[in-house]
């Protein structure tokens, strides 16, 4: 569930947030009126939501940036408890992340999959920026585009079953009420000691303990916990796990193709121009990333349905 384990010193902090993004807010109407729509995002989401907002509501989307998911929800909640904000089109963005969201405001669009990463790593995305970007047509070059996209499945099929005990255990976590998020900060990449990254060659080697060692101040938790939240991860499939790995695989995917040696090409048939880094990999293929319907839904209403 979503973590409302806050010390009063805590739930302090976040209505102070919320008073500052609200004050960012009003401050923006005089400018703006009602004829934009006020996006409140986590942190760097925009690139993602930006086009889709002004295609559905044909406004342009106006950023309004909070320090994380709970600051969003804090936002949300102080906002549309005032009766003079009514006026305007908001919409309320967070991941999934493993928290349950049961409790959220319908009028906070919660992502489908852990993060708005997984969007990107859907077959209809990552085939759309192989024939776009990197000109593997499926009409003219239908045996490399059908070869790249086995070793898509392939590799991502490895990566996800290297990731899982990791993706379990911080389930876990989220579920544990001796869990203070401030002491267990993963990083944007796979701990790169666990798992060779490399296409065509992943493997990964640790254990339980290995993470228990590696972030020691988390609580202790029971291993038959574990197990059975990599059984339930396994059969909800990658679009669940954490999204900063999903994206670092892509990242790894489409680097492999690009640098493919021209005189021994498998893969590719044409030079990728497009320059791309992983940090900025939601930005530079945003126009390829799923769009769900609840998405398109809640964009179009304000209201999420699930």
């Amino acid at each position: 569930m979503v973590d409302y384990n806050y010390t009063p010193e805590a739930l302090a902090q976040k209505r102070n947030e919320a008073a500052v993004i609200y004050s960012k807010f009003t401050l923006l109407i005089p400018r703006y009126g009602t004829d934009v729509v006020y996006c409140f995002v986590e942190g760097y989401d925009m690139p993602y939501y930006r086009a889709i907002v002004r295609n559905v509501c044909q406004k342009e989307p106006i950023e309004i940036k909070c320090d994380g998911k709970q600051s969003v929800i804090a936002a949300n909640k102080f906002i549309e408890s005032k009766e003079e904000c009514h006026a305007y089109t908001k919409r309320y963005f967070v991941d999934r992340d493993f928290d349950s969201n049961d409790s959220l405001s319908d009028t906070i669009f919660v992502t489908d999959g852990y993060a708005i990463e997984n969007y990107y790593l859907s077959d209809t995305c990552v085939g759309n920026i192989l024939k776009t970007e990197f000109k593997i047509s499926i009409v003219e070059h239908n045996e490399h585009y059908n070869k790249c996209m086995d070793l898509f499945h392939q590799e991502h099929n490895k990566f996800f079953e290297g990731t899982l005990l990791l993706n379990a255990w911080y389930s876990c976590l989220y579920h544990n009420p001796n869990w203070n998020r401030r002491d267990v900060s993963l990083d944007n990449c796979f701990p790169k000691e666990w798992m060779n990254l490399k296409i065509g060659k992943i493997t990964h080697n640790y254990s339980l303990h290995d993470i228990e060692a590696k972030f020691y101040k988390a609580p202790k938790l029971k291993e038959e916990e574990i197990v059975k939240s990599m059984n339930e991860l396994k059969l909800m499939g990658p679009s669940r796990s954490r999204g900063k790995y999903e994206m670092q695989f892509l990242f790894e995917f489409l680097s492999f193709i690009k640098n493919e040696p021209k005189k021994k090409r498998v893969y590719s048939v044409n030079s990728c121009s497009l320059p791309f880094q992983q940090n900025t990999m939601i930005s530079t293929f945003s126009q390829y990333a799923d769009v769900t319907d609840r998405l398109y839904c809640y964009i179009k209403t304000g209201k999420r349905k699930d």
